[in-house]
């Protein structure tokens, strides 16, 4: 099988001739990416240009607001530093400006937002006066990535789910807050966002994209920021119906969403979702591989479940004991092995190396 087809079998829970490899965040096939890496990354790229099955994104884009409107601009200006640089961003609404801060790694850290543009439901005002003009974007970028990629891998259009893009507005804290305290609010914009996603995906298929649409964020709605009720009020609610549509044309999901999912895992299977990632064994999630196949796994993906702290830093013999039993317990159909984020350091140690070589040649045997 190629990994477009290995892929696409796994989604769909059908028989493939191995289990398929997504190594996340080693994009092999992006030169520039490649281009860029300190070389300790080389032995770990080459191996997953030769065995992994990778998914490939494309995104739509749209911003924050999800609009085309020209009633609303961005300034930026950047204020460099020794270590960290901070983007400063204006954004300019009917009703007045609102300011977001950014801090950027210049040693290639994770970054980090210190100031959100929504403070206050008057700032959301500002943000709700923008108007909406549906987005229309061009999708050549898509049809010449799977040119491009052709059946090495599998082109993926990505987008944030509405719950997402108030959290990038107002941030984890004000959000946690305001489920609470601003619930109408809250509920009120993740429904208008979605309305306006379902018009954007339902212009993507027109335009023949696809199979498959990965999507994020329901992390922010689940434990222990927010309850099962919340997820399904502010998840399940607003987006199955877009998820609906997208099965309605023949396409797959795929959700990415960290965290402790024992209480919300069947509601993965309510909001439509074809493939779940990362499925994080305990102590950083609460649901064993096993498990979460016993529960689900008859009616979607799992994709999964190798901590990334053990690539980093676990013995390889147990590296190699994770990689197996992973395979074992979520295999043989209906699953792909993968890490569960992908690697975040410029250099990568002679361990890690080692770690991820031995997870790739143990999976890329295909045996338990």
């Amino acid at each position: 099988m190629t990994s477009r087809q290995r892929l696409l079998a796994a989604m769909r829970r059908q028989d493939v001739d191995r289990v398929p490899l997504h190594v996340r965040g080693v994009n092999f096939w992006d030169e520039r990416w490649v281009q860029t890496r300190h070389p300790s990354y080389a032995p770990v790229i080459e191996a997953v240009r030769e065995h992994g099955d990778p998914f490939i994104g494309w995104g739509a884009g749209g911003g924050v607001l999800l609009t085309s409107s020209d009633e609303v601009r961005l300034e930026s200006e950047t204020q460099p530093g020794e270590d960290w640089n901070e983007q400063v961003t204006a954004m300019h609404t009917p009703r007045g400006p609102l300011t977001a801060r950014h801090l950027a790694s210049n040693r290639g850290l994770p970054g980090m937002q210190t100031e959100h543009f929504v403070k206050d439901l008057d700032d959301l005002d500002k943000v709700l006066a923008v108007p909406c003009e549906p987005l229309r974007p061009d999708v050549r970028g898509f049809s010449e990535l799977q040119d491009q990629i052709g059946e090495r891998g599998l082109v993926t259009c990505d987008f944030a789910n509405p719950i997402t893009h108030l959290h990038d507005l107002v941030g984890s804290e004000l959000l946690a807050i305001w489920s609470l305290t601003e619930r109408n609010a809250v509920r009120s914009f993740i429904h208008t966002w979605a309305e306006r996603l379902g018009d954007l995906i339902r212009y993507l298929l027109d335009q023949g994209v696809g199979p498959v649409f990965r999507t994020l964020g329901h992390e922010f709605a689940i434990p222990p920021l927010m309850s099962p009720r919340d997820f399904g009020e502010f998840c399940i609610e607003p987006e199955a119906p877009i998820h609906g549509m997208i099965h309605e044309a023949g396409g797959l999901v795929h959700i990415h969403c960290h965290g402790p999912m024992d209480k919300v895992l069947e509601g993965f299977v309510a909001i439509g979702c074809d493939c779940l990632h990362p499925i994080e064994p305990p102590p950083m999630g609460d649901v064993e591989l096993a498990d979460a196949k016993r529960r689900v796994g008859d009616r979607l993906c799992l994709e999964g479940n190798l901590q990334i702290g053990d690539l980093y830093a676990a013995p390889t013999e147990e590296v190699v004991a994770k990689t197996r039993a992973a395979v074992r317990d979520g295999g043989p159909t209906g699953f792909i092995l993968c890490p569960t984020a992908s690697p975040h350091t410029e250099v990568l140690t002679d361990l890690t190396v080692r770690n991820y070589l031995a997870m790739i040649n143990t999976a890329a045997g295909g045996r338990a």
